[in-house]
């Protein structure tokens, strides 16, 4: 199977050819691993997974966030499966109960139709832990022209972005994003960056510190963590402050050290852009809070908060199909909005989707700007409850705001805001302010 028929087959069917091979014999391990890795960058996946099972080797790509299985192969080749890729990425293919990880360069055929990976070099980063069952792999695909998405075309509704950019042009204090993993944080801050570099390039010297460096962007300069040689995030920012920037992006807040020194630069003059685990805009102050931070300087140095969620569009290419989303959804969402005057549409399915009716994800999300009313609730480390309710009792478009209008624009469907926003999330919001709910979202349709 060449390369444009891998990119035309559905994944299904590529793994049937694989097993049909295998069992054949008639096969040489480089093509299968070949096959397994092309196809992963082809069906634009994130990951590839190739984990040992009872029954072999079980290989899935994960796909705008869900996973889409291949194929398992059989145990007496898992080993040889294993191995091979090992050695495509420099590690030590005899050793089989250590933790490794390696890097893998993917060259794609100039033949291939997706204008994207034509002649590309594709990043491949490979992590191997060993299990009971054998080594398990996961492979991070890297796509390069994802770094530089601008921010008008990451699919934030109008509002948000208006703010968001504010924020950004004002060039001082803390924006803090936050959100899973997966969820589109690190390529927001590229694009907030580029954006950045690209509207006052004569004002803003732009440095990065990150863990690893995902995307080498030629527009600002980016620093590595390097803790062999005493490069942390914390050590790293207080040297980056020396360099005379005006826009600092700390790619991961993970200790209170860390925290302090980059919110006493967003004091100083400086905009910080940063990341950190939580679930939603509010809660990040109580997490704040909870590493130690004072709230005199969260509430001094943050500016806003965005959070977000990636849930999977319908497919562009799909003819959209009208239907009723399941009744356990339909009766969680009814307390919000009149789900029986919507008119919910879903793709139909097509081979450029693999028939699952959604191709690409677009963010839900949320901007918690600072005000004086939400940093006098810092300043009284007021419960993340209440800061919630009055947000949204004041107007705030949550992101289970944006989830359901793109829902019934037919962006996304109401089973994807499900998926991505967890039922007590969901259930708390419309239980505390179910009527402010319905008319925030009024004012966003009209």
């Amino acid at each position: 199977m060449n390369i444009q028929e891998l990119e035309k087959t559905p994944i299904q069917q590529v793994g049937q050819t694989i097993l049909e091979r295998i069992q054949s014999k008639n096969f040489q391990i480089g093509q299968i691993v070949d096959m397994i890795l092309e196809k992963g960058v082809l069906c634009q996946a994130s990951d590839i997974h190739l984990s040992p099972i009872a029954e072999g080797l079980r290989i899935r790509y994960r796909i705008d966030g869900l996973f889409e299985h291949l194929v398992t192969i059989p145990s007496q080749y898992q080993e040889q499966i294993v191995a091979y890729t090992k050695v495509r990425a420099n590690l030590m293919s005899h050793k089989r109960e250590v933790i490794q990880e390696g890097r893998v360069p993917l060259k794609i055929s100039s033949n291939v139709e997706n204008p994207h990976l034509r002649g590309r070099t594709i990043d491949l980063r490979i992590s191997i832990v060993p299990t009971v069952l054998g080594e398990k792999m996961v492979i991070r695909i890297f796509y390069p022209q994802q770094a530089l998405i601008e921010l008008k075309d990451i699919g934030y509704n109008p509002s948000l972005l208006a703010n968001l950019q504010k924020l950004l042009f004002d060039l001082q204090g803390m924006v803090i994003l936050t959100g899973p993993s997966g969820s589109g944080k690190t390529t927001t801050l590229y694009s907030s960056m580029y954006e950045i570099v690209q509207k006052l390039d004569r004002y803003a010297s732009v440095v990065t510190i990150e863990d690893p460096v995902e995307y080498t962007v030629g527009r600002f300069c980016q620093m590595q963590v390097d803790r062999l040689n005493g490069i942390t995030f914390a050590r790293g920012l207080s040297a980056i402050l020396r360099q005379d920037p005006e826009v600092i992006m700390v790619g991961e807040i993970r200790d209170s050290e860390t925290c302090e020194v980059a919110l006493r630069a967003g004091l100083t003059g400086h905009l910080i852009l940063t990341t950190i685990h939580s679930g939603t805009s509010y809660e990040v102050i109580t997490r704040l809070i909870n590493m130690g931070i004072e709230p005199f300087v969260i509430a001094s140095a943050v500016t806003g908060i965005l959070a977000q969620r990636l849930v999977r569009r319908i497919c562009p290419q799909c003819e959209k199909i009208s239907y009723r989303p399941e009744r356990r959804i339909l009766e969680l969402f009814r307390d919000i909005f009149d789900v029986d005057n919507v008119d919910f549409k879903k793709g139909k399915g097509c081979p450029k989707c693999e028939n699952t009716g959604y191709k690409g994800r677009t963010p839900i999300a949320e901007l918690l700007i600072f005000n004086e009313d939400i940093r006098d609730f810092v300043l009284k480390k007021a419960k993340t409850s209440m800061i919630r309710d009055f947000v949204i009792q004041k107007g705030m478009q949550t992101f289970l705001h944006d989830g359901i209008q793109k829902a019934i624009q037919g962006i996304t469907t109401l089973e994807e805001v499900f998926r991505v926003v967890s039922y007590k999330e969901i259930a708390d919001v419309a239980a505390s302010c179910r009527k402010q709910l319905a008319e925030n979202l009024e004012k966003v349709e009209t």
